[in-house]
C-alpha cells in the first residue's frame, strides 16, 4: 500500500459532465490511511453528485487493489485500483456486472496523471461502450488540486 502514498492527503475537484446544460461539479476528496486499507471520502455539489466512501485493500502488497464504493444513492461497486508510477487507475472489478442492478449501463474508469511536484491530477472518467464494454470514450474530466 506504500505506493498509494502520493494520493494520501484533501484534494479539491473540478470538472464539467457534458449534459444539456453542461453541469460544473466540485468536490471535496480525503484520502486517508486506515491502518493497512485506504479510505477515500468525497463530498460533491451540486447535490446530483452523490456523496462516496471507499475502501481500498486486502489484496498482496505490489498488486491492484480491491475499491469497495458505496454512495448516498444506495450504490455499491467493486473497482481496482493501482497506482503506477505516476498514473492512478481505477477500473470495474473483473467480474462486475456493469449492467446489473448498481451498474451504471457501461464500464467505467478512472486515469489520473499526478503532477512531478504532486500538486495536481490532471484526469478523466470514461465510459466504455459496445458488448464488450471496451469502446472507450471520455464520460467527463475530473482535475484534482492539493488543499
Amino acid at each position: 500500500m506504500k505506493e498509494f502514498e502520493p494520493l494520501i492527503g484533501e484534494w479539491h475537484g473540478e470538472g464539467e459532465v457534458p449534459l444539456d446544460p453542461p453541469m460544473r461539479i466540485s468536490v471535496v476528496e480525503k484520502i486517508e490511511r486506515l491502518g493497512k486499507f485506504i479510505v477515500i471520502s468525497s463530498v460533491g455539489e451540486p447535490a446530483e453528485v452523490p456523496d462516496s466512501v471507499s475502501i481500498i485493500g486486502g489484496a498482496p502488497e505490489g498488486e491492484p487493489q480491491p475499491m469497495h464504493y458505496f454512495d448516498s444513492r444506495g450504490v455499491k461497486r467493486l473497482f481496482m485500483m493501482a497506482l503506477e508510477g505516476s498514473t492512478w487507475k481505477i477500473w470495474r472489478a473483473p467480474g462486475e456486472d456493469w449492467n446489473g442492478p448498481d451498474g451504471p449501463g457501461f464500464n467505467q474508469r478512472f486515469i489520473g496523471e499526478i503532477a512531478a511536484d504532486g500538486k495536481t491530477i490532471v484526469g478523466r472518467w470514461e465510459r466504455g461502450m459496445g458488448a464488450a464494454g471496451d469502446q472507450w470514450e471520455i464520460d467527463f474530466p475530473l482535475n484534482y488540486f492539493r488543499k
